[in-house]
């Protein structure tokens, strides 16, 4: 009965608490490691989500030239009429995430756009300057757009 109760034991093996807690060490440094990361790559994907809008809407602008010759006679319904998945807006108040304030005049037009990281971005053509465009953003370290 003894030999049957010792070949039991044997055959029971486990972790030891000891060797669980270090695990869970482990697992838990390295979350905190990748969770920053991939929070910092969710902000980088919604910045170039937003610039990509203002390069559409650019070229947007550039089609609505082409038929009008006139940067001023450009309206929202213009834009909205060529890219219709696109929300334009000509004043800053109604212009939410996701969507494209437009101000132009005979020499230009400013485009500006909020990400969903919070960050502004604008992009700008006046053809009296030189250069025509600038790209800007409401973070003055790496905006690299």
């Amino acid at each position: 009965m003894i030999n049957r109760l010792r070949n039991r034991v044997e055959r029971q093996k486990g972790f030891t608490l000891i060797e669980l807690l270090v695990v869970v060490i482990i697992i838990g440094l390295l979350a905190a490691i990748a969770i920053p990361t991939f929070l910092g790559q969710q902000g980088k994907a919604n910045d170039a989500a937003a610039e990509s809008l203002l390069r559409n809407t650019a070229s947007d602008m550039e089609a609505a030239f082409s038929s009008t010759q006139s940067y001023a006679a450009i309206t929202p319904a213009m834009l909205t009429a060529i890219e219709p998945a696109f929300t334009f807006q000509a004043t800053a108040a109604s212009a939410a995430l996701s969507q494209v304030q437009v101000v132009d005049s005979a020499t230009g037009y400013v485009l500006t756009t909020v990400s969903k990281s919070g960050t502004t971005f604008i992009y700008t053509k006046n053809t009296g300057n030189v250069p025509p465009v600038a790209r800007t953003c409401s973070v003055p370290v790496g905006c690299t757009w």
